[in-house]
């Protein structure tokens, strides 16, 4: 048989090619990037230095499936407190290789192929719920974000026709990615009353930003609502936590009869994860609310993390919405790592070679394009925020990413008038990026 005749099945759609364009397109143009959700501070050297001594005191070969028994006694002390509830360790507590293959493995185990099964989620939403929704063959139905005077909200009546019979999994995340959105306790009861119509509904709950909310809002588990604890499996990042993205370890939450479920995942597909990285995670988690941290006595890890990352959101959104020669438009997100901002007045200036050709580079003789992902609206057009985005990144030097990428390909309710940025990269960075935005500097 000649391999070029081989057949391959289409599990999933090749959403590579997005991001593969705009790290390549940053990588040529020298690109000051906000789009990747990366944190551009580096983790506590209390982790850095208990995983050392994880190392050396001999934690190198594999560990229990559903996570070494170190961390997973601490995240049932820890959690326990924050859902007001005893949470047992080894049975209601579940490890992973990152919050990213958690939500993959739960999906897995909760969805049966066979039955059409629904898994309902509100957009915009972070990409890779729709690579797990197709990889699983679950059905995938959504539910729309609407901004009401400058706040992300959805109709509940327009929730509650979403859901049937055939709906398996609601998949909720807060803070929100992209919107930077918090749940309100008002709107979590609305789900709650709600779903009591649908008692075999399983409610995922990605919660990777729970410590990073801003100006005093309050983070809402689901998880503590009413009785929900019981249906719901709620997932953390260790990565997210500690600014360690690269270590990939991550954990979940819930009922034993679905926390065994998704072990049958992890245990088909990782085995097991990152067993010096768990013993150090272990070591630092009490360690991110003791006080005295860089010297400072009435500050904690998450404190400072906190408040470096809302000045940067401040700051970028003052400048943008005060300091710039185009007329966009910032949003002030409530949590996480990206702020949203409104091109809607800027898109008549977008010049037509980003509009109407995905071949927009002019090209020097002898020079090779860009390896260009193909994005089209529904009507068929160029979206114009990824339009806008290849244009800042060309002529401005800044990468974003463009919110249009951020619905499921045939939703209906796509829109291309926002875009992007991050909020992670840290005042210096930050900086620079405004500077090339605002058409006053290309260093």
């Amino acid at each position: 048989m000649e391999l070029h005749k081989v057949t391959l099945p289409h599990r999933v759609d090749d959403s590579m090619a997005v991001w593969e364009e705009f790290k390549e397109v940053s990588i040529k143009y020298k690109c000051v990037s906000l789009g990747e959700g990366a944190p551009g501070m580096n983790p506590p050297q209390f982790l850095v230095d208990a995983m050392i001594e994880s190392i050396q005191e001999g934690f190198n070969q594999y560990t229990r499936i559903m996570g070494n028994p170190l961390l997973v006694n601490k995240i049932a002390e820890i959690y326990g407190k924050k859902l007001n509830r005893q949470v047992n360790p080894l049975t209601e507590v579940i490890v992973g290789v990152g919050a990213y293959t958690l939500l993959g493995s739960i999906i897995l185990a909760l969805i049966d192929p066979s039955k059409n099964e629904e898994i309902v989620i509100f957009e915009p939403c972070w990409p890779c719920y729709y690579d797990h929704v197709q990889i699983s063959n679950a059905v995938y139905r959504s539910v729309p974000f609407k901004l009401v005077d400058g706040v992300w909200r959805f109709d509940p009546e327009e929730f509650r026709k979403t859901l049937n019979e055939k709906t398996k999994i609601l998949l909720l995340n807060n803070a929100q990615n992209p919107t930077g959105k918090l749940f309100s306790r008002e709107e979590y009861q609305q789900i709650s009353d709600i779903l009591k119509e649908f008692p075999n509904i399983i409610i995922l709950s990605d919660e990777v930003y729970e410590y990073l909310t801003f100006d005093d809002n309050e983070f809402i588990h689901f998880a503590t609502i009413d009785d929900n604890f019981n249906k719901t499996i709620s997932v953390f990042s260790g990565g997210k936590l500690f600014n360690a993205t690269g270590w990939k370890v991550g954990w979940a939450l819930g009922p034993s009869y679905l926390v065994k479920a998704i072990a049958t995942i992890i245990n088909a597909l990782v085995y097991s994860t990152n067993t010096p990285a768990q013993v150090a995670i272990s070591k630092s988690l009490d360690k991110l609310t003791q006080k005295g941290y860089l010297g400072n006595e009435d500050q904690t890890y998450l404190e400072y993390v906190r408040s470096e990352f809302q000045r940067v959101r401040d700051y970028m959104v003052k400048e943008i919405n005060e300091n710039m020669d185009l007329p966009i438009k910032a949003l002030t997100c409530e949590s996480g790592y990206f702020i949203m901002v409104d091109i809607t007045d800027v898109i008549p200036m977008i010049p037509k070679k980003y509009t109407e050709s995905h071949d927009f580079e002019d090209l020097q003789e002898g020079e090779s394009s860009c390896n260009l992902n193909r994005v089209y609206m529904p009507d068929g057009r160029i979206p114009n925020d990824l339009a806008f985005c290849r244009w800042m990144a060309v002529e401005r030097k800044v990468m974003m990413m463009p919110n249009s990428l951020f619905y499921y390909k045939d939703s209906l309710y796509k829109t291309d008038n926002y875009v992007r940025l991050a909020i992670c990269k840290g005042l210096d960075l930050s900086a620079k990026a405004i500077l090339r935005l605002q058409g006053k500097s290309d260093q």
